[in-house]
């Protein structure tokens, strides 16, 4: 560095575009959950009614995060999750409702606290830094 310079700290790299997959059975319940996670900061980038297709986006998209609503989740999600997590070591599965093997979960009456989640999970991970949702 040259004399006179400023140094200025590091900061995390701000995210601007989280790539978010939702799974749910109903084409109503997957526009909830969309609504429930979009902000200026994170889109959805695709969507699926069961698990093998909501893992399957999820890779394809490059998702870090595949929000699993519990009717979607098939008979073994923590299988899911964990194969999720060796192809996308930085991806994480959020729940809704009681879904075995999530990094975390909201009740399934609990949409308001979603991004909230999404959110802390990101935070946790200590890779990026976001403005307000």
């Amino acid at each position: 560095m040259a004399a006179g310079e400023a140094t200025f700290p590091q900061e995390p790299p701000v995210c601007t575009a989280v790539r978010i997959v939702v799974a749910a059975p109903t084409r109503e319940r997957r526009l909830a959950l969309r609504r429930a996670v979009v902000t200026a900061e994170w889109e959805v980038v695709g969507e699926a009614d069961g698990p093998q297709a909501a893992y399957a986006e999820a890779v394809e998209r490059r998702a870090r995060f595949l929000v699993l609503d519990a009717a979607a989740a098939g008979d073994r999600p923590e299988a899911l999750a964990r194969r999720l997590r060796s192809v996308s070591p930085l991806a994480f599965v959020v729940g809704v409702g009681a879904v075995p093997g999530a990094h975390a979960s909201v009740a399934a009456d609990g949409l308001d606290r979603l991004r909230d989640t999404l959110r802390a999970l990101l935070h946790d991970a200590g890779d990026h830094a976001h403005g307000p949702a």
